[in-house]
């Protein structure tokens, strides 16, 4: 069973334009980049898979000189399929394990720009460079890269067959002040705290309704990636890549300094592993910046960051933290609860960006002061605060000091466990609608 997915769109339009290049369909091991490519190969005569994880032995394609015609040539022989421009879609799966792989995708462009080329691979940002001494030409220019993610709120109301539901808040005028569903979709929002977004345990989810069913594949999942932190790279050792990682899963949401976050690890071990698990798509920082002016990137402070875990079921389940209490809750109103619903937002935002640009996120602090944003967007060249407030209403200081600290601030955002309403220069947005805060996929601008 195929659940469509967002990002389908974008690959339909890749496959129809003119000018296309090889695509490298970038994200986290098991989020669904290969059911994706599959469901899209439906639409092409033919369809070529290659597994380097599956088969080493297909390395030899790419051995000798990159020339395309005798690669597809080799392609054909050991695949016993043509491969026609215009009918076949290619599939070049895990394509970190062969660096020269890579390389080749520069003279699929150039020399058969016609033939439909796909790419993907979970470790795929760690061969980008040097991997064991061995450097190889990366095709600058000659390839586009799509992001893809974990299931959205949106997604996952497709995939438990509430579409109906789906297309309800899709039309929903938040400015009509009658939304007869908010209970409803808080619940349903509650239950993909606990599910996550990996496919696999939406899957599981909708056949069993188990929870416990949902956190054993939490598990699995969670131990083959963390098996996969000796491939990372070989600079830095897989024992303090754990480390950080564990120090995320157990600081979610935390103000974070690299020099104090993890004891044994320096702050530029500390950040070197931050920035190989944000490759693999394990973590997102949330940088710290002044907000001052755009881009917000410009504005940021390296030193100072937030980092959201990539689901928030593995999350709950890895930390053992009570999903039975939150599927429960009438307001999140303590730690482990609120932080999970911020958390959420950081990734929503993430997943409703623009496919073709890497997202990045910001918040903004006052030193010295108990002042914070948890994020600040960008739109239509306006910066929009934005707090979530897992418990209801809530303070509103942080929020009405940097509006008051920032010029030119049209309004602010609050994310609560409330329906749509409007307070003054505060539009409020249940939990369940980021979607509409984003708009259409890259209306908001959370990108660098």
């Amino acid at each position: 069973m195929y659940i469509s997915r967002d990002i389908d769109t974008a690959l339909n339009e890749w496959k129809d334009s003119n000018n296309r290049k090889p695509l490298l369909l970038r994200g986290v091991r098991q989020c669904g980049k290969t059911s994706t490519v599959r469901h899209l190969a439906e639409q092409f005569g033919s369809y070529v898979e290659l597994n380097f994880d599956k088969k080493p032995s297909l390395y030899r394609i790419f051995e000798g000189d990159l020339d395309i015609n005798t690669i597809i040539s080799r392609i054909e022989i050991e695949m016993s399929v043509f491969v026609n421009d215009g009918e076949t879609l290619l599939f070049i799966d895990e394509i970190q394990a062969c660096p020269r792989a890579i390389s080749a995708l520069r003279y699929f462009y150039e020399d058969r720009p016609g033939l439909h080329v796909i790419a993907a691979g979970s470790l795929l940002e760690f061969v980008f460079g040097k991997k064991d001494g061995e450097e190889f030409d990366f095709p600058v220019g000659r390839v586009r890269s799509l992001f893809m993610y974990p299931f959205s709120f949106r997604e996952f109301l497709k995939g438990i067959g509430n579409e109906q539901l789906l297309n309800y808040l899709d039309r929903f005028d938040v400015n009509s002040g009658s939304n007869d569903f908010h209970g409803k979709l808080i619940d349903l929002y509650k239950t993909f705290l606990v599910v996550g977004g990996m496919p696999e345990a939406v899957k599981e989810y909708v056949s069993s309704k188990s929870f416990l069913k949902c956190q054993d594949i939490h598990r699995d999942i969670i131990l083959s990636m963390i098996d996969d932190f000796e491939k990372y790279h070989s600079k830095v050792p897989a024992d303090m890549i754990r480390k950080v990682f564990d120090f995320a899963m157990h600081n979610i949401c935390s103000q974070t300094k690299a020099s104090s976050a993890v004891t044994g690890v320096s702050a530029y071990y500390f950040d070197e592993c931050v920035d190989l698990l944000r490759r693999a798509g394990l973590l997102y920082p949330v940088w710290a910046s002044s907000c001052d002016k755009l881009p917000l990137g410009a504005m940021s402070k390296q030193a100072n960051k937030k980092l959201l875990v990539f689901d928030t079921g593995i999350y709950l389940t890895e930390c053992k933290l009570d999903a039975a209490g939150i599927l429960s809750a009438e307001v999140f109103d303590d730690m482990n609860k609120g932080d999970v619903v911020e958390m959420e937002t950081g990734l929503e935002m993430i997943k409703y960006s623009e496919a073709y640009r890497e997202a990045a996120l910001f918040y903004w602090y006052r030193t010295g002061a108990n002042a914070e944003v948890d994020y600040v967007l960008e739109k239509k060249g306006q910066i929009i605060p934005v707090e979530v407030k897992a418990s209801g209403k809530g303070s509103m200081q942080s929020m009405n000091s940097f509006m008051k600290t920032h010029e030119n601030i049209p309004y602010g955002i609050r994310v609560s466990m409330e329906d749509f309403v409007s307070y003054d220069n505060i539009k409020v947005f249940p939990v369940y609608a980021v979607s509409k805060i984003i708009g259409d996929r890259g209306r908001f601008s959370v990108s660098t």
